[in-house]
C-alpha cells in the first residue's frame, strides 16, 4: 500500500538505507529539522506546518527504513528544494536520497518500501512531541512489529502463531493492537453468560494462571496478556508460549469457593524442559562495516594469510599424474605438498605474486579478489577436509570425482562428492574470512573496490548459469540467467561499476548492473581496457597466432592491434590459445591462461591444465609465471584456474554505440534450477560433517566457534530443500535440544555456549519459517 501511494503521487522524495528507523529519524531530524515542525494526520502520516502540500511518514521493513515525502501539485517547489531535497542529499552513508516520479523508483527503494510498514515516530525516544492527540488512530510500535516478524500476518496490525504445548496440543495465539493496546489474545469458545454463570470460576482460573485478563472482543470472550514495551522476538515467543500453555492446561477440576481461584496445583504451567531459542536479530550494519569491526578473537581456528603486497593473484590447484595411484599414495603426496607449499595440497589455493599462499589450509578457493585499498576480499570456495579431521587426499577426490567413484571402493567413503562453492567475504583489516551465502554454487567472483559491490557467476546445472550481485548490505540480486556457460568464465566489473563483462572462450556477454539487460558481443576472450573509455581488449586466434586487439563499444569497431604473442615455453600444437586475459591497470601488460609447458606425449596420456602467462603488449613477448611441474619427475602439475591484477583500474565510463544498445536483451530471471534449495544436497554434506565434528570437539571440551559460520551458512539451503530437511530435521533439532540442555545446566559456558546459541537460533528461525534470518556473520565478535 505504501509503495502504491508513492507511485501514484506526482513527485516523492525518499531518504532510505539499510538502517534501523531510529537511526534514520535521528539523521533526518539533524539535516531536515523542518520535519519536526509537523502535525499528525492519520496512520503515521504527518503534514509539514509550513507547507500543507507536503506530507511525510517514516517506514521500516526487513530491508531497512525510509522517510517518504509526498508532494501534492500545490507544494512549494522552492521550499521542497531548500528544506528537504538538498538536505536529504547530504545524508550520511549508507543513507541515500531518491526522487520518485510517477513510480519510477530504483529497485532497492521499491523493494524496501513495498514491504514496509508505517512507524509511529512518536514512540521513538526523543520524538514524543510528535505524538498525536488522544483518540487518533494507533499504529503498532516498531519494537512490536520487529518481534512479530516470524509470525503469520493477518492484517496491518494483527499477527498469529500456533502454540504447541508439551503434550502436542495446539492453540492459535493472536498478537497486535487489540482494544487499544499491544496484547496477546486467545479466543475462548464460551457461552454468553461465561463470566456470570455457574462455570465462571473456570474462566477466572485461566486468568489467574498468569498476569492475564478476560475481556470480550468482537462478542467473543478472550484470554488476554499485555505485552511490555520493548519486548523482543524471543520474549514475545516466551510470552505466547506461556499464554498458550496456560490455556491448553484446561480448567481445574474444582474451585476454591472462597477465592474463586483454581484448586491447588491446577495453575502450574507445563515445563518443556528447554530454554526458548531466540530468533536471530537482523544486524542493520553494512556488510563491510561488520567485517572490519570484528575483533581478533574471531581468528581462533580461522587464521588467514593476508598478503602485504601483491601485484597479481592466482587461484590454482595441483593435478596428480601417477599411474595406478591409490588413496594412500595420493594422501602421501598431499601431505608432502602441504609440507612444501605452506600448507596447500591438491585443493585450489589463492596465491599471491611470488607464489606465497593467501588462503590457509582450512579453506579452498577457486576464485578470489582482493581490493588492496580497503582490504576487502570476496571468494568462491568451501572448507577443506582437514577441518573435519579427514585426510587431504579427499580434497583431490572432491575435484576430480575420486570421492564418488574410486576412493569408496578402497574403503574411503567420507569425502565430499562434487561439492558446490559458497560465497566468502573477508577483510585484511580485521583478518576475518567467512561464508556469506551457501545458496548458490559460485564459480567466479569480482569486487568493485570503490562501491563494495560484489558480482558472482553461479552454476545452475547443465550449461546454465546465473549472474548476480550483492550490494554493500550483503543483499543478493539476480541480474540474469545465462545459457551455454562452462562455469570457469571470469566475471569482471567495468571501472565505473555499471557493467559486468562475462568472458568465455566462445562468446562474451556485457551485462547491465542496474537492470540486468545483457548483450552478446560478437567476440570472445575479452577484457576491459583501462586506458580509454568504453573499450575492450580481446585476444584473437588465427592460424596459430594470438593477436591482442582493441575494440570500442562506443564506436562499435576494432582499433589498434598489438604484436602477436610469442611464448618461451612449449605449447601443444593443437591448443595454442591464450584465454581469460586481464590487462594491467597501466595498460602495459597482460595476464592470460595457456596450456603450455608440457609435452605432447604428456598431454595425450594425462591431459593438461593451464598455466598463467605474463605478456608485454608492446613486444608480444610472453613468459610463464611458473613452470608447469613441481619437480623433475613431472607427476605434480600446476593447473591455474584464475589470474588477475590486484590494483583498481581507472573508473572509466562505459557508453554503447546505438547499434549495440539496441541489441540489449531483457534479463531472464526465471529458471527451473534457480531455487534456494538447488544445492541443498551439497550443503547437507558440509553441514553433517561440520556438526559431527562440532559434537566431537564439544565432548572433548574443545572450542567449536570456528565451525559455526559454515554450519549456519549450510542450514539455509538445507531448510529450503524439502527432502533434505525432512531427512535431517529430527537430528538437527535433537542437537539443538541436547546443546540447549547442556548449556542451561552449565556444562559449557562462554564462547562454547555462545556458539551453540547461534545454532539454536538458526534452528528456531527455520522452525518459525524465517530461514532468511540465518546470518553466518552473526558469529563475529566485535
Amino acid at each position: 500500500m505504501l509503495y502504491s501511494l508513492v507511485s501514484a503521487s506526482g513527485l516523492s522524495v525518499v531518504l532510505s538505507g539499510p538502517v534501523a528507523v531510529e537511526d534514520l529519524v535521528d539523521e533526518a531530524a539533524r539535516i531536515a529539522p523542518v520535519l519536526m515542525n509537523s502535525h499528525h494526520m492519520n496512520f503515521g502520516f504527518f503534514q509539514v506546518n509550513q507547507d500543507p502540500g507536503i506530507t511525510w511518514c517514516a517506514v521500516e521493513s526487513t530491508l531497512g527504513s525510509a522517510i517518504l515525502v509526498i508532494c501534492s501539485p500545490d507544494a512549494d517547489s522552492g521550499f521542497l528544494m531548500h528544506h528537504l531535497l538538498d538536505p536529504f542529499g547530504s545524508a550520511s552513508a549508507p543513507l541515500t536520497r531518491d526522487v520518485v516520479h510517477l513510480g519510477s523508483a530504483p529497485r532497492t527503494v521499491a523493494d524496501l518500501v513495498g514491504g514496509a510498514d508505517a512507524v509511529p515516530v512518536w514512540e521513538i525516544p526523543g520524538y514524543a512531541r510528535l505524538r498525536p492527540e488522544q483518540g487518533a488512530a494507533s499504529l503498532l510500535p516498531v519494537w512490536a512489529r520487529r518481534a512479530a516478524r516470524s509470525w503469520e500476518r493477518l492484517d496491518t496490525d494483527l499477527y498469529r502463531r500456533v502454540v504447541r504445548d508439551a503434550a502436542g496440543d495446539t492453540v492459535i495465539v493472536l498478537f497486535g493492537l487489540i482494544e487499544g493496546g499491544v496484547r496477546l489474545l486467545i479466543s475462548i469458545d464460551a457461552p454468553p453468560d461465561a463470566l456470570t454463570g455457574d462455570d465462571a470460576w473456570k474462566y477466572r482460573a485461566l486468568a489467574a494462571r498468569g498476569p492475564y485478563s478476560l475481556t470480550t472482543v468482537a462478542d467473543q470472550l478472550a484470554l488476554v496478556a499485555d505485552v511490555p514495551a520493548g519486548t523482543d522476538a524471543a520474549g514475545l515467543e516466551a510470552l505466547s508460549q506461556g499464554l498458550g500453555d496456560a490455556f491448553l492446561a484446561g480448567p481445574p477440576a474444582s474451585a476454591d469457593p472462597d477465592s474463586g481461584a483454581s484448586a491447588a496445583g491446577a495453575d502450574l504451567v507445563p515445563d518443556s524442559g528447554l530454554p526458548v531459542s531466540e530468533l536471530p536479530v537482523p544486524d542493520n550494519r553494512l556488510l563491510w562495516d561488520r567485517l572490519e569491526a570484528a575483533s581478533e578473537e574471531n581468528l581462533a581456528g580461522r587464521p588467514f594469510h593476508w598478503p602485504a603486497l601483491a601485484r597479481y593473484t592466482t587461484a590454482e590447484r595441483i593435478r596428480e599424474s601417477v599411474p595406478d595411484s591409490t588413496f594412500d599414495s595420493t594422501n602421501a603426496l598431499a601431505l608432502n605438498l602441504r609440507a612444501r607449499r605452506g600448507g596447500s595440497g591438491f585443493e585450489y589455493t589463492w596465491r599471491a605474486s611470488g607464489d606465497s599462499p593467501i588462503s590457509p589450509s582450512w579453506v579452498t578457493l577457486q576464485s578470489a579478489c582482493l581490493d588492496p585499498q580497503t582490504g576487502r576480499a570476496v571468494a568462491g570456495g568451501r572448507l577443506t577436509h582437514e577441518v573435519w579431521g579427514l585426510p587431504p587426499a579427499y580434497d583431490l577426490g572432491a575435484i576430480d570425482g575420486r570421492n564418488t567413484f574410486t576412493f569408496p571402493e578402497e574403503g574411503k567413503p567420507f569425502g565430499l562428492r562434487m561439492p558446490s562453492s559458497s560465497l566468502y567475504v573477508g577483510s585484511s583489516r580485521s583478518g576475518v574470512f567467512l561464508p556469506l551465502d551457501s545458496r548458490a554454487n559460485v564459480t567466479s567472483v569480482d569486487l568493485h573496490g570503490a562501491t563494495g559491490m560484489i558480482a558472482t557467476l553461479e552454476f545452475l546445472g547443465g550449461s546454465a548459469g546465473v549472474v548476480a550481485v550483492y550490494d554493500p548490505a550483503g543483499q543478493r540480486r539476480v541480474l540474469t540467467v545465462v545459457e551455454t556457460v562452462v562455469g570457469n568464465e571470469p566475471i569482471r566489473f567495468s571501472g565505473d561499476g555499471n557493467w559486468l563483462l562475462l568472458t568465455g572462450t566462445a562468446k562474451c556477454l556485457l551485462i547491465e548492473v542496474d537492470g540486468g539487460r545483457f548483450l552478446e558481443l560478437g567476440m570472445a576472450n575479452a577484457a576491459w581496457w583501462p586506458l580509454a573509455e568504453s573499450s575492450l581488449l580481446t585476444i584473437d586466434h588465427d592460424q596459430g597466432r594470438a593477436v591482442p586487439r582493441l575494440f570500442s563499444l562506443a564506436g562499435n569497431s576494432y582499433g589498434r592491434s598489438f604484436p602477436a604473442v610469442t611464448l618461451d615455453a612449449q605449447v601443444p600444437r593443437d591448443f595454442p590459445y591464450f584465454w581469460a586475459p586481464a590487462v594491467s591497470p597501466d595498460g602495459t601488460e597482460l595476464l592470460a591462461l595457456v596450456a603450455a609447458g608440457v609435452s605432447r606425449e604428456y598431454q595425450q596420456q594425462f591431459g593438461t591444465g593451464q598455466r598463467a602467462a605474463k605478456i608485454t603488449l608492446a613486444t608480444g613477448k610472453a613468459a610463464l609465471l611458473h613452470t608447469a611441474f613441481l619437480g623433475k619427475d613431472q607427476i605434480l602439475e600446476r593447473d591455474v584456474r584464475e589470474v588477475r591484477w590486484t590494483q583498481r583500474p581507472p573508473q572509466n565510463r562505459i557508453r554503447l554505440h546505438p547499434a549495440l544498445a539496441a541489441g540489449l536483451a531483457q534479463p531472464v530471471t526465471q529458471h527451473a534450477y534457480l531455487s534456494p534449495g538447488r544445492w541443498a544436497d551439497e550443503a547437507e554434506a558440509v553441514l553433517v560433517h561440520s556438526l559431527n565434528r562440532a559434537l566431537e570437539l564439544t565432548e572433548a571440551g574443545i572450542p567449536v566457534a570456528h565451525l559455526m559460520p559454515e554450519i549456519l551458512a549450510s542450514l539455509g539451503p538445507v531448510a529450503a530443500g524439502t527432502e533434505d530437511w525432512e531427512r535431517r530435521s529430527a537430528w538437527l533439532v535433537d542437537i539443538r535440544n541436547l546443546t540447549a540442555r547442556e548449556s542451561a545446566a552449565g556444562a559449557f559456558t562462554g564462547d562454547q555456549a555462545l556458539a551453540w546459541r547461534h545454532y539454536g537460533a538458526a534452528i528456531a528461525a527455520i522452525q518459525a519459517g524465517r530461514p532468511e534470518l540465518i546470518d553466518p556473520l552473526a558469529t563475529l565478535k566485535t
